[in-house]
């Protein structure tokens, strides 16, 4: 958890942004909970720092956000990116209301892998989806969704339905798509059988 340090923005518009960007500030946004959009701005490099080594979590993990020294809980739900210098340019915040289901992308992680049958007969365990998009409550928004692979052999696939969720979690969807397959490897031939083939 982070928490991002935000005052009150006074002016919209691009003028305003560059302005902004140019004293080592960005612009930000926070709505939802069925309150007032709130427009705000903060310290670039804060916010850099705060975000260092995050990665995809940041995205469904549950931070801290203080306007103006007040402070409540918030979903980072966007960050624009300059195009050249991948620098933050703008970021939209998400007020958390417990009694509320969101939607959120979690990542998958494997277990067990080493255990796997198949991997033990050459194969290699392929993560065919690596984020699922979760629905819970704000409250409730697990870290990963877990994948046991200790049973795979070559050639089987582990399907939507075949997984676990976190208590609460649901995942809409009509379709039993896979998630994660092992498949096997393919031999190459040697000069010799292929000259022999010829």
């Amino acid at each position: 958890m982070a928490t991002f340090e935000t005052v009150t923005r006074e002016g919209l518009g691009k003028g305003v942004a560059r302005k902004l960007r140019q004293q080592g500030r960005i612009p930000a946004v926070v709505y939802g909970a069925g309150k007032e959009n709130i427009s705000l701005e903060m310290n670039l490099n804060a916010f850099r720092v705060a975000i260092a080594g995050q990665g995809p979590t940041l995205f469904n993990t549950v931070h801290q956000l203080s306007v103006d020294g007040k402070v409540e809980n918030v979903l980072v739900r966007g960050v624009q990116r300059h195009p050249v210098t991948d620098l933050p340019e703008h970021v939209d915040f998400l007020r958390l209301d417990p009694t509320k289901m969101i939607t959120v992308h979690v990542p998958v992680h494997l277990r067990n892998e080493d255990q796997a049958p198949g991997l033990k007969r050459g194969g290699i365990i392929q993560i065919v989806r690596h984020e699922l998009e979760i629905h819970c409550l704000s409250g409730n928004i697990p870290t990963e969704i877990l994948v046991d692979c200790a049973e795979m052999e070559i050639g089987k696939s582990i399907h939507i339905e075949d997984i676990t969720l976190p208590e609460g979690t649901k995942v809409f969807t009509d379709v039993n798509f896979t998630v994660v397959v092992m498949v096997g490897v393919k031999v190459e031939e040697t000069d010799e059988e292929a000259g022999a083939e010829a």
